[in-house]
């Protein structure tokens, strides 16, 4: 007996050393866990409940300004009057309605009594007015009704995304509280927040539904705010474009955030720590669902440089700001173009003035296209595309521009590539000198057409007589095609086409505007017969065939064969960036024909633009490029066969300070269409000091 009353007190020691070592192991656990929790972690939980107490006050920017060179305002933010809608009575709050219902009775000046007795039929009286507002909102401004609720819809949208952030300002920086919440738990925890508003002013606040209203819409609404619950004007700004259609596709336009850039930068609230919310983490210059961004032109080029940085502040729940807590909005950048707008403004008056038949001739008026590049920078002075619309009624105007068949949403500058004719003869012929294909006093036949026997392939469609024999200078002052089909034909198919990549024909310029086009060489080395390169050689060295440039291109290719083969890449918009040039060797004895040549073409008794004769003297090459055009009418196609008309030129003819390039569509001979236009042009930067009168001796 005594033998097992020691075994007993045995195993109930044991139990106890036990049961005392894994309560002494609980209490150190929690002797850690509570060192953590009020050492380690005291801080950040600290910051975490003096977040409950504050809510985040998103201040909104300006977006930045585009000018011209001269520092005229091409697009800029202006004061106007936006409709706006509270938040809570955009979503008929029951708690707003009861407040809004008293506050009306109040105004009638009731009792108490008749208060509380009154209150349920108002409440319903104003939850009916809140469901009209879609209906009157349209009504009075003058939109379907679907583009209201589509907006109010998307004011939603924005709040949510918004409060998307809290559960992360609150718990995600927390690993184990991350493990810990499930996905159901979060949500709730979000949709607690799109209720009770915890964390965002903006839950409080009007939310614009029409942006720039007239100022009667704006006093209407003012007058009768008593009708309409919940809608009030606020001020702000909006988008303007001084200059209306002048570089209105240069310029470009806003619209709404796009689903993929909200997806790739999405605006992001820093971190609700109060006293530390400078150094907290955010993107604040990120998108929400209604923003707008650039369309296209230089508002989608520059967007980076031309979006505004929000600001934010930390307000404590009994609306005291908290001063340190603060960080301010950031302004958009100015963008700086290298246009010359009032250049551009009065080349594009000129040119669309029935009187000047620079366009209207032949009973219509034809679209056109110029751009005036400095040969020293590459900078670009004109960029002019026609037909034209105005900016400030893009929106307003978007469904008859779409639907126009003279395009003039297209920028033919850079968007539009053409059949370049003859203005490829002098980069012909300046790479044929420098590979050895020619001699600067090579005499080839001029004939009437190029195969003896074949009068009706590869003619010269300059001459259907034959002049005979001539130099290079002649050949290019007379543009006799026959003369460069044989260059052609001496380079053959790869050399050419090597040649002018080299010009940077065939390839983007890298303008940095997202509608230029590449225009079209074919390979060097392609997979044809003989006779088919041949082919092409021979009509792709008269600028036809299968080639397509911009008039930018070429204006760009003459600037790099000017400057004895450096290619730049041109430049509109200063801020941007631009690669080192890439060079190319031309000899300057060799290119001394070239010039010579293009002099003649405007000063030789043979030439074929003796209009731009003036006082100061220009030189140049003329093209008429055959086309066709697709014509659509009630669905009846028809194909218009013609000629679009090209000049390009350089001035002054032996010290070229700009190379200009204009094309008019369907105009016909080059020299009688496309050169008025450029004599029109130089006359215009002679008035505005960027040329002399006359050449310098």
């Amino acid at each position: 007996m005594g033998g097992f009353l020691q075994v007993l007190a045995a195993m109930l020691k044991r139990r106890l050393m036990l049961l005392f070592t894994l309560a002494l192991l609980v209490a150190l656990i929690l002797a850690v866990r509570l060192y953590q929790l009020q050492v380690v972690q005291a801080r950040m939980w600290k910051d975490r409940a003096r977040s409950f107490s504050y809510r985040h006050l998103v201040i909104p920017s300006i977006r930045g300004a585009i000018v011209d060179r001269q520092g005229h305002f091409l697009a800029l933010e202006q004061p106007c009057n936006n409709l706006a809608i509270d938040y809570q009575a955009m979503n008929r709050d029951y708690v707003w309605i009861t407040r809004q219902a008293i506050d009306e009775l109040r105004a009638d000046h009731l009792t108490r009594t008749q208060i509380i007795a009154r209150l349920p039929a108002t409440r319903k009286q104003i939850a009916a007015r809140l469901r009209r507002l879609p209906i009157a909102i349209a009504r009075h401004c003058h939109l379907p009704l679907a583009k209201v609720l589509e907006t109010l819809d998307i004011i939603r949208k924005r709040m949510a995304f918004l409060r998307q952030d809290i559960w992360t300002l609150r718990y995600g920086h927390d690993k184990n509280v991350r493990a810990d919440v499930s996905p159901a738990d979060r949500q709730q925890d979000v949709d607690m927040a799109l209720t009770q508003g915890l964390n965002l002013l903006e839950a409080h606040e009007a939310h614009t539904v029409v942006p720039d209203i007239p100022d009667k819409v704006a006093f209407y609404f003012q007058k009768h705010s008593r009708r309409y619950p919940g809608l009030v004007v606020v001020p702000s700004q909006h988008r303007v474009y001084p200059f209306n259609s002048v570089a209105a596709q240069v310029i470009g336009a806003m619209r709404q955030v796009t689903a993929a850039a909200l997806r790739k930068n999405p605006f992001v609230l820093p971190r609700l720590v109060p006293g530390s919310l400078r150094d907290t983490r955010g993107q604040l210059q990120g998108y929400l669902p209604g923003d707008n961004m650039g369309a296209f032109g230089v508002e989608y080029a520059a967007e980076k440089l031309l979006r505004p940085t929000r600001g934010v502040e930390l307000i404590r729940l009994d609306g005291k700001q908290v001063p340190q807590d603060y960080r301010a909005p950031i302004p958009g950048r100015t963008v700086r173009l290298t246009l010359d707008i009032q250049l551009q403004q009065q080349l594009q008056r000129s040119m669309l003035n029935p009187q000047t038949h620079l366009l209207y001739f032949h009973g219509e008026m034809h679209r056109a296209a110029v751009v005036v590049l400095s040969v020293r920078n590459n900078r670009v002075l004109v960029m002019l595309s026609l037909p034209t619309y105005n900016l400030n009624r893009y929106h307003h105007d978007f469904a008859g521009l779409i639907a126009d068949t003279q395009l003039p949403l297209m920028n033919r500058a850079i968007s539009s590539a053409y059949p370049p004719g003859s203005i490829v003869k002098p980069l012909e012929a300046a790479y044929a000198l420098t590979v050895g294909a020619i001699e600067p006093n090579t005499v080839l036949n001029c004939g009437a057409y190029l195969l003896p026997g074949h009068p009706n392939i590869f003619r010269n469609w300059t001459y259907p007589v034959a002049p005979g024999p001539l130099n290079l200078v002649d050949a290019l002052e007379q543009s006799c095609d026959t003369y460069f089909y044989q260059v052609g034909m001496k380079l053959g198919l790869t050399r050419l086409v090597e040649g002018y990549r080299a010009f940077g024909l065939g390839s983007a310029t890298g303008i940095g505007l997202h509608e230029e086009t590449s225009g079209y060489l074919p390979p060097a080395r392609p997979h044809r017969s003989q006779f088919r390169i041949t082919d092409w050689a021979i009509m792709m060295s008269i600028g036809q065939g299968p080639m397509a440039v911009t008039p930018l291109q070429m204006a760009n290719a003459y600037t790099a064969m000017l400057r004895g083969g450096v290619w730049m890449q041109p430049q509109i918009i200063e801020q941007l960036r631009r690669p080192p040039p890439r060079l190319f060797h031309l000899n300057e004895t060799d290119l001394s024909s070239v010039r010579q040549g293009m002099y003649l073409v405007v000063h030789g008794p043979n030439g074929t633009a003796p209009v731009l004769r003036m006082g100061l003297p220009v030189a140049g090459k003329t093209g008429t490029a055959q086309t066709a055009e697709r014509i659509d009418i009630d669905g009846k196609v028809t194909i218009k066969k013609g000629d679009d008309a090209w000049f390009v030129g350089c001035v002054p003819a032996h010290q070229p300070k700009y190379v200009l390039a204009a094309i008019v569509e369907m105009g016909g001979d080059g020299g009688r269409r496309a050169g008025p236009i450029v004599k029109n042009c130089i006359q215009l930067m002679q008035q505005r000091g960027y040329l002399p009168q006359a050449a310098t001796p």
